[in-house]
C-alpha cells in the first residue's frame, strides 16, 4: 500500500468516535508487493513478458531470465538463492545474482516435465513425467527412479536424501531406487498429493474424497493429526501455527492452528477473496499489499458506512452525518471519522454537497453515493424529497372533520377507505370518499366528509393530490370505536338484553340510528314519541343482544354529533362461551360473556383460580388430553363449560430448496410451535438450523426429502423429490465467452453482473446448458441461477485472468502437409507463416488443433503462433526436418 495512504492512517491517532478513540496502531500495515506471481518463499516475484524478470520484492532489482518459463510452476525456487527452471525440453539452475547458469544433462526425450520437491539439505530434486518420480542432484545427476503404481500416490524428499511415500496405505521410507527402507504409518482412503512443511517435520497429506478434513503427518511421531477443517486452502506455517482459509456454509474464514497446543482460532471474513501471494496473505482487491500470516488478523476487510435519518426519506437540503466503521478480520469493528471519508455519485450527476462529513442532498432524486476509505468502498442508494411537515388530528367517533396541520397553503389531499369487513359496497355509507383541501395561512386544513362511515375505516392524507403526490410523509390512522359521553341531545336511559336501547331526545325529534352486530349492521330513522322517548330492540335482521353496538344523533344535527352506546348486560342467568376451543401449547383461556361475575376454573378436576378478568393465563401450556372445566353461578344454579385440549394439524410447506452438490438448504413455512424432522431417502437425518423456517440437510441431486412437522399427536408431511443432476463449478476467465455446465435440469439458467443479464438459457431434461455472453473483466463479479419450480442453485464467482498461452507442435518432415499444435487453451487464432507468408490460419476451438500446409523444404524456417482473444500469444520456431 502507498506510504502516502498509510500517512492518512496515522491522522486517525487525532481522531474520536463518540467515546471511542482510533489509533493507526489498531490497524495492521501490509507490506508492497511488486506486480507479478510471488515465487515461493524465496523473496522474488516473476514476471511474464519479454524477456521474463525476476523482481526483488524488498529491493527492486531487476534480474533477466536466461531462458524461458511460460508459467509460474515452471520456476521453483531452490533455497539458497538459486532458481531451477523448466523451459521448452530445456532444464536450468540459475543463480540471479552471479549470472551463473548450469544446464541439467536429462534428455530432453525422457519425458519429465515437473519438478515434485527440492531439498537442499540432501542436494536433491524430484521430478516426474506422471508414470515414474525420478530423483536428481542439483547437478543434474539422476540418482534413481520409482515406477508410479497408481495415480492415488504421493512422494516427497527427506533430508538424509531418500524419499517418503504415501501409497496403498502406507508411510515408508524408501531409496531414490524404491527399495523400502522403514514403514512409518498407516493410512485409510486414498491419498492425490503430500507437501511437506519445511522445518515442521511435518506433511500435509490431501485425500480423495475428504475436503472437510485437515491431514497432518509428523514425522517425529509418526501419527496423524487429523482436524475438521473444510476446503482448506492459501496453507502457511510459520513460528509453529498452520494460517489457512477454509469454507464452511458458503461462508470464508481465516484461521490459525497450532498442533503443539491444539489451540484454533477463525474468524468469519464471509465471501472476501484472499489469496497467497509467497509469505503473505492479500485480498483480491489489492494483491499489492501484503500481511503477515500474523498481521492478517487486524487487516481491514470492510467499509460499513450509514446515514442516519428520522424520517422516511432523506430531506433536500439538509445536512446529515455519515458514519463509517471499518471491520478487521478478527471481528473488531474501529469507527472512522467521517473527514477520513470521501463521497461520490456511482452514475447519475445529481448535486450534493460534501464538506466535514457532512452530506446534503439538493434535488428530490434517488441518489446512488459511494464512499470510499482508504481502499474500501461501500455503496448507498439514498433518495432526497422535499420535506413539507403534515400532522394528522386523531379521527373520533363514526365521523368528525378531518384536520390537520401542513405548511400554509398546501394542497392535502385526503381520502376515507372502507374497513376490510364492510362487504356491502353499495350502501352510501361505506363508499370511498376523498377531497382535496387547501391549507389556510396558518398551516390548518379541514374537511367534511359528505358521509359518515362506519368504525375501523381508514383515513389517509398526502401533500398533493389524488393523481400526484410528490413528498412524503404520508399518515395512516384508523378511526376508533369510542363511547362519547358528551352531548348531542340525546340520552341513554336503558342499554340490556331484555330492556334494549332506550333513547330520551325532545318529543316527536327524528333520530339517525345505526346498530351493528358483529360485521352486520343496518341502519334506520326512529321518530320519538310525545315523551321524546325511542325504543330500540330489534331492527329488521338484528336483534339487541350483548355486545351490540346503537349509533345515534339528531337527524339535523352534522354527522359530528353521532354518539355510541353498547348493550352490555342482561337479567337472564349468565351467558358465557369459548372464544376459541383450548389447544396444545396454549397458555391462556378465553371466555365472552355478558355479565360480570366470578369464574372457576379446573385443570384435570384441580381448582386453579377463580377471577373476574378474562383471559386466564395457566403457569405452564396446556398438554393434549388436559380437561378444562369453567363454572359460573346465578342464585343456586351452576353454569360449567368444558373442554378436552386437542393438538391441532400443523402447517407446512416448502417454500425454495437451494441445491448444492452434497446439501439442499430448505425454506419453509411451519406452525411456529410445530417440531419438525427431516428424512433422506426415509432415513432420519440430522441438519444445520439456520434459523426457525431454514435447515440445511445433508442431500444430494437425485436424493428424496421428507419434512414432517408434528404437534403432539397430530402432523402434516411434504415430500420433495430433488432433481437427479450433476451440478457443475462455474468458472469464467476474461478470454471466455462461453460456459457449458450442469446445472437443475429443466430450469432457467441465468448469469447475471450485479443485476445485469448476460445470458439466460433453458438446460436440457439432464441439466446441460450452454451460456454464451460477451466477455468480462477481470475481478467482476458473476452470478449464476439455476431456478426450476422451487428448485434453486446458485453460484457466485469473480472472473479469472486468462491463462498465458502455451503451444507444444509436432515436427514436420520434408514431406508433411500438416502440423499438430496443442495448447493449454481451446479459443485463439493459430497461423503458420514462413517469413511474412501465410501457410495456414484456423480458429482454436479445442486443445488439440491439426494445420494443414503444402510440404515444405527440409530446414525450412517456420514460424507458429497462437493469440486468444484478448490479445495473449505464444509463438514456436520450428524447422522441417
Amino acid at each position: 500500500m502507498k506510504k502516502w495512504l498509510w500517512s492518512m492512517l496515522v491522522v486517525l491517532v487525532m481522531m474520536v468516535a463518540p467515546g471511542v478513540e482510533v489509533r493507526a496502531e489498531d490497524y495492521a500495515k501490509p507490506e508492497s508487493i511488486p506486480s507479478g506471481e510471488v515465487v515461493g518463499d524465496s523473496g522474488y516475484v516473476w514476471r511474464s513478458g519479454d524477456p521474463e524478470t525476476l523482481v526483488h520484492i524488498k529491493t527492486g532489482e531487476e534480474y533477466t531470465l536466461p531462458i524461458r518459463v511460460s508459467v509460474l510452476h515452471n520456476i521453483h525456487a531452490i533455497g539458497d538463492g538459486r532458481f531451477i527452471l523448466e523451459g521448452w525440453q530445456e532444464w536450468m539452475v540459475w543463480n540471479p545474482h552471479t549470472g551463473s547458469k548450469t544446464v541439467f544433462p536429462i534428455d530432453a526425450g525422457s519425458g519429465l516435465h515437473a519438478v515434485v520437491d527440492i531439498n537442499l539439505a540432501a542436494d536433491t530434486v524430484l521430478w516426474t513425467d506422471d508414470k515414474k518420480y525420478v530423483t536428481t542432484s542439483l547437478s543434474g545427476k539422476i540418482l534413481g527412479s520409482i515406477q508410479a503404481e497408481s495415480m492415488y500416490e504421493a512422494y516427497g524428499l527427506l533430508d538424509d536424501g531418500n524419499v517418503l511415500a504415501f501409497v496403498d496405505g502406507q508411510v515408508t521410507k524408501r531409496t531414490v531406487t524404491g527399495e523400502t527402507i522403514e514403514t512409518l504409518g498407516s493410512y485409510t482412503g486414498q491419498v492425490r498429493g503430500a507437501s511437506s512443511i519445511k522445518g515442521s517435520n511435518q506433511w500435509i497429506v490431501a485425500k480423495v474424497g475428504e475436503s472437510d478434513t485437515l491431514f497432518i503427518f509428523d514425522l517425529v511421531t509418526k501419527q496423524w493429526i487429523e482436524k475438521e477443517a473444510p476446503s482448506v486452502r492459501n496453507l502457511i506455517w510459520n513460528d509453529g501455527v498452520y494460517y489457512f482459509t477454509i469454507r464452511k456454509m458458503y461462508t470464508t474464514f481465516y484461521v490459525s492452528y497450532n498442533v503443539a497446543t491444539n489451540e484454533w482460532r477463525e474468524a468469519p471474513i464471509d465471501d472476501v477473496f484472499v489469496q497467497k501471494r509467497g509469505s503473505w496473505y492479500v485480498f483480491s482487491e489489492n494483491r499489492s499489499a501484503g500481511y503477515t500470516p500474523e498481521s492478517f488478523w487486524k487487516a481491514p476487510w470492510q467499509l460499513q458506512v450509514s446515514v442516519p435519518k428520522t424520517t422516511t426519506r432523506y430531506e433536500v437540503g439538509r445536512p446529515y452525518d455519515v458514519n463509517g466503521t471499518a471491520t478487521l478480520v478478527d471481528g473488531t469493528a474501529l469507527p472512522i471519522p467521517a473527514t477520513e471519508l470521501t463521497a461520490r455519485l456511482a452514475y447519475q450527476d445529481d448535486p450534493f454537497v460534501w464538506e466535514q462529513g457532512k452530506l446534503t442532498l439538493q434535488t428530490n432524486e434517488s441518489y446512488d453515493m459511494i464512499f470510499k476509505w482508504s481502499d474500501f468502498e461501500r455503496r448507498l442508494d439514498l433518495w432526497a424529497s422535499k420535506y413539507v411537515p403534515l400532522t394528522l388530528d386523531p379521527p373520533t367517533g363514526v365521523l368528525g372533520p378531518i384536520s390537520g396541520k401542513t405548511a400554509p397553503n398546501t394542497p392535502v389531499f385526503v381520502s376515507v377507505t372502507k374497513n376490510l369487513y364492510q362487504s356491502n359496497s353499495s350502501d352510501s355509507l361505506l363508499n370511498y370518499q376523498s377531497a382535496t383541501v387547501q391549507s389556510d395561512e396558518s398551516g390548518r386544513y379541514a374537511w367534511q366528509p359528505a358521509r359518515w362511515f362506519t368504525p375501523g375505516s381508514r383515513v389517509t392524507v398526502k401533500i398533493g393530490s389524488g393523481s400526484g403526490v410528490y413528498a412524503d410523509p404520508i399518515e395512516l390512522q384508523t378511526v376508533k370505536e369510542i363511547e362519547d359521553t358528551s352531548s348531542n341531545g340525546i340520552s341513554v336511559l336503558t342499554k340490556t338484553v331484555t330492556s334494549g336501547v332506550t333513547l330520551k331526545t325532545t318529543p316527536n325529534a327524528t333520530v339517525d340510528v345505526l346498530i351493528r352486530s358483529g360485521k352486520y349492521y343496518e341502519i334506520s330513522n326512529e321518530q320519538a314519541d310525545e315523551d321524546g322517548l325511542i325504543s330500540i330492540k330489534e331492527f329488521s335482521t338484528i336483534p339487541i343482544d350483548i355486545g351490540t353496538k346503537v349509533y345515534f344523533k339528531l337527524k339535523e344535527a352534522p354527522t359530528s354529533a353521532f354518539r355510541l352506546t353498547t348493550v352490555d348486560t342482561r337479567v337472564e342467568p349468565p351467558v358465557f362461551s369459548w372464544t376459541r376451543t383450548p389447544l396444545m401449547y396454549d397458555k391462556s383461556i378465553n371466555i365472552t360473556s355478558s355479565t360480570n361475575q366470578a369464574y372457576r376454573i379446573y385443570r384435570n378436576g384441580t381448582h386453579v383460580a377463580t377471577t373476574r378478568v378474562m383471559p386466564y393465563t395457566f403457569d405452564t401450556p396446556l398438554k393434549e388430553g388436559d380437561v378444562i372445566l369453567v363454572t359460573r353461578s346465578s342464585g343456586d344454579a351452576t353454569y360449567e363449560l368444558t373442554k378436552t385440549v386437542q393438538a391441532f394439524t400443523p402447517t407446512l410447506s416448502v417454500t425454495d430448496t437451494l441445491m448444492t452438490k452434497t446439501q439442499a438448504t430448505l425454506s419453509i413455512k411451519k406452525t411456529s410451535t410445530a417440531t419438525v424432522r427431516f428424512y433422506v431417502n426415509d432415513k432420519l437425518v440430522s441438519v444445520k438450523r439456520l434459523s426457525t423456517t431454514r435447515y440445511t440437510v445433508p442431500a444430494k441431486p437425485g436424493d428424496r426429502v421428507r419434512v414432517k412437522a408434528s404437534v403432539g399427536s397430530k402432523s402434516r408431511e411434504v415430500s420433495l423429490n430433488l432433481p437427479k443432476t450433476s451440478l457443475s463449478t462455474l468458472s469464467i476467465n476474461d478470454e471466455k465467452s462461453l460456459w457449458v455446465g450442469y446445472v437443475i435440469p429443466n430450469s432457467t439458467v441465468t448469469l447475471k453482473k450485479g443485476s445485469t443479464v448476460l445470458a439466460t438459457a433453458k438446460a436440457s431434461s439432464t441439466g446441460r446448458v450452454t451460456l454464451r455472453f460477451t466477455r468480462q473483466p477481470v475481478n467482476t463479479t458473476l452470478s449464476l441461477t439455476s431456478q426450476s419450480g422451487p428448485f434453486r442453485h446458485m453460484q457466485t464467482v469473480k472472473v479469472t485472468t486468462g491463462p498465458t498461452p502455451t503451444l507444444v507442435t509436432t515436427i514436420p518432415s520434408s514431406t508433411s502437409k500438416t502440423v499438430k499444435a496443442t495448447s493449454n487453451v481451446a479459443y485463439g487464432t493459430l497461423t503458420l507463416t514462413r517469413g511474412s507468408t501465410v501457410l495456414a490460419k484456423k480458429t482454436v476451438t479445442a486443445t488439440s488443433t491439426t494445420l494443414s500446409f503444402t510440404s515444405q523444404k527440409k530446414g525450412t524456417k517456420l514460424t507458429l503462433r497462437l493469440v486468444t482473444p484478448k490479445g495473449r500469444s505464444v509463438t514456436k520456431t520450428i524447422y522441417v526436418r
